[in-house]
């Protein structure tokens, strides 16, 4: 018999159906306590500034009810689920006012790998953001008004901001960018919400175009055989298509709009080391273990908090709970939990 206490701990997995307000309530019931907390010291850590940050971030509200109202109905259920201010959670994701991951120990931010096997990819994506944040972490797990997805999430957070996969057989992994160019708009999390609801590519690209966006992430998108690297701010976004290329990225800009990177000298050298290795990776083993990576520059960072490859081909996601670790000599090294996506 296999003694339980020696099985990977795992993330916790919120399963919830019905409308956007109905998994927005059942998420918030069922992580009330993470999300109390969080708010509580997020609004100890910003201070005599929480006021004007909530003040400033209704201009923010007020684009995203128009183009989102069903995101906010969504946030709303989150809120009234966890018992707390709609207001301040919508601050918590309006993170062009009040961003908290700047209070991270660690700048910088996740690592994505896909690379193409059977006729679609394998995405890998390493989590990282502070050790304090690992608890925030859970997995969505649910069926808005028909729409599927399955995902690793942050608690306070609208659904999307890490990295997840749809029933269109849509993953969208997020990394963070660093740029100065923001404005008024519909804050980034909501365009990564939004992003994860799309059944194409080119649906994606079309709300690219049409939403006036506040600032912008790196969106790496993957259907079948096609990856789109989408890098964005404020005011621009630039889409690099690939079908069956290896791809890594980090955080930091790789098309043209370098241009306006703050520059994230640590980015660069993760990224130098997977592109060098990329030839190496060729199967679920070899994502394990350069997610897994430890030498310098490492990979998987003592920020890294969660890692996740979604295997769409076998219909599969692998999960590690914190810091990932394999070897492929030691089982029982392995920290990944094989979860079905059926």
């Amino acid at each position: 018999m296999m003694d339980v206490n020696s099985l990977p701990k795992q993330f916790p997995v919120v399963k919830a159906s019905g409308t956007h307000y109905e998994v927005g309530f059942a998420i918030g019931q069922t992580l009330r306590e993470v999300i109390q907390k969080f708010l509580l010291e997020n609004k100890k850590v910003f201070k005599k500034n929480f006021a004007r940050y909530l003040s400033e971030s209704q201009k923010f509200l007020t684009v995203t009810v128009k183009y989102f109202p069903q995101y906010i109905e969504e946030l709303e259920g989150l809120a009234k689920g966890a018992a707390v201010s709609f207001e301040e959670l919508f601050l918590v994701n309006n993170r062009e006012i009040a961003d908290h991951s700047l209070l991270s120990a660690e700048l910088g931010h996740c690592t994505i790998v896909a690379i193409p096997q059977n006729g679609g990819y394998l995405v890998g994506h390493n989590e990282d953001w502070d050790i304090d944040a690992l608890d925030h972490l859970y997995l969505a797990d649910v069926n808005i008004n028909g729409t599927k997805m399955y995902g690793l999430n942050y608690v306070y957070n609208i659904i999307g901001d890490s990295v997840a996969v749809n029933n269109y057989g849509l993953i969208e992994a997020v990394n963070e960018l660093y740029h100065d160019d923001e404005q008024v708009g519909v804050p980034k999390n909501f365009v990564a919400r939004a992003i994860l609801d799309c059944k194409t590519l080119e649906e994606a690209e079309e709300l690219m175009q049409r939403i006036p966006r506040a600032s912008g992430f790196n969106h790496v998108l993957v259907q079948g055989m096609r990856l789109w690297n989408i890098e964005s701010s404020a005011k621009e976004y630039v889409i690099e298509k690939i079908e069956g290329q290896k791809f890594v990225h980090t955080n930091h800009y790789l098309t043209e709009l370098k241009r306006i990177d703050k520059g994230n000298q640590e980015s660069v050298a993760r990224y130098d080391k997977v592109k060098q290795l990329l030839t190496d990776i060729n199967s679920i083993d070899d994502m394990k273990r350069i997610l897994s990576d430890r030498t310098g520059p490492r990979i998987c960072r003592e920020g890294t908090i969660g890692s996740v490859i979604i295997d769409m081909c076998n219909n599969v996601a692998h999960i590690a709970y914190g810091q990932p670790r394999f070897d492929r000599n030691q089982t029982a090294s392995d920290n990944y939990v094989a979860q079905s996506l059926t």
